[in-house]
């Protein structure tokens, strides 16, 4: 792959690196995001590098939460799959990859970085050339509020795709993520009331139509109009319901527990220990106690502690002693 490319490159990777690995419970440092580069995109990059992209990152409006802010790292903070500014997460790998693009080149020259970065071949394959054309068309028909029309596809066992169904889906469009190197569109079907989302990659033969959308404030969770980042995380990572855990943990662990879970934490000191309540996704929970697993005992609810159990249990028999 050519130099530029991989120069173009960095800005999104190290975004989409902050979006899977990072989170206000466990910021990277900029160590760990060039060692995420190299792992997950195979690209070399230097520490200035990294630094002068994270700072152009804030400056397109990313709400990003650095070292200097919160004393641990980098993050995204909570807001930024709802922040509405024109260079979100889809856009920026669209303009940056598609050749078609009808961005300026100067304002993608922004994006570039003088120090070389190169991508393995096999990392930039990933993304299919046809995804982009499909995310044009979507975002056109978003724009102008009118109906698409597509085959959806699933993938079979030999990596192909097969049609889903034969005829098409005819759905209204209202917003595009990001998530998990997937991208996605939130539409409504007639005749159904709640939203649904498909992957924009098994979408296939997309048309723009001229039928009007539905309005989403007429959908049952849009009453107040649509949040995309209520939405996302709801469906796609079910960070939404809270549980409310009882644990023990070292002392030392105070400050983390309040930089992890802030007011659903209730903390009470017993002895050289902390007995904790915490109400939050067990999603969330699970971070914290697989991240701090010398230090911290889950005792309540039982069926989540016994979950905790059986997947000790299997690592511990997927990776025997000796």
């Amino acid at each position: 792959m050519s130099e530029t490319k991989g120069k173009k490159a960095l800005s999104l990777c190290i975004l989409r690196v902050l979006e899977q690995h990072a989170g206000k419970a466990n910021p990277l440092s900029t160590r760990h995001i060039i060692e995420y580069l190299e792992a997950d995109y195979g690209m070399i990059a230097e520490r200035k590098a990294v630094g002068r992209n994270l700072l152009l990152l804030q400056e397109m409006g990313f709400p990003l939460s650095t070292y200097q802010e919160n004393g641990k790292g980098y993050y995204l903070k909570a807001d930024a799959g709802s922040a509405v500014h024109e260079h979100n997460p889809v856009a920026l790998d669209a303009y940056l990859r598609a050749p078609r693009s009808d961005r300026s080149e100067e304002e993608i020259a922004r994006l570039q970085d003088p120090v070389p970065v190169y991508v393995s071949e096999t990392a930039a394959g990933r993304q299919s050339a046809e995804v982009f054309e499909t995310l044009d068309r979507i975002k056109e028909a978003i724009e102008r509020r009118v109906q698409i029309s597509f085959l959806y596809a699933v993938v079979g066992t030999d990596g192909r795709k097969v049609p889903q169904r034969e005829t098409p889906f005819m759905v209204s469009p209202y917003a595009l993520f990001l998530a998990d190197g997937y991208y996605y569109a939130i539409v409504s079907i007639s005749g159904y009331g709640r939203l649904l989302h498909y992957r924009c990659d098994l979408m296939e033969n997309v048309t723009v139509t001229d039928q009007p959308t539905r309005s989403a404030e007429t959908l049952i969770e849009c009453r107040d109009g649509l949040d995309v980042a209520a939405y996302v995380n709801r469906t796609i990572y079910h960070t939404d319901v809270r549980e409310t855990h009882t644990v023990l943990c070292a002392g030392h662990l105070g400050g983390e527990l309040l930089d992890s879970f802030g007011d659903a934490v209730r903390m009470r000191p017993e002895g050289e220990t902390i007995r904790a309540e915490i109400d939050a996704p067990w999603e969330l929970v699970h971070r914290f106690l697989v991240g701090n697993l010398k230090h911290t005992t889950l005792l309540a609810p039982a069926w989540r502690r016994a979950q905790i159990r059986e997947e000790l249990l299997s690592a511990l028999s997927t990776y025997p002693q000796g």
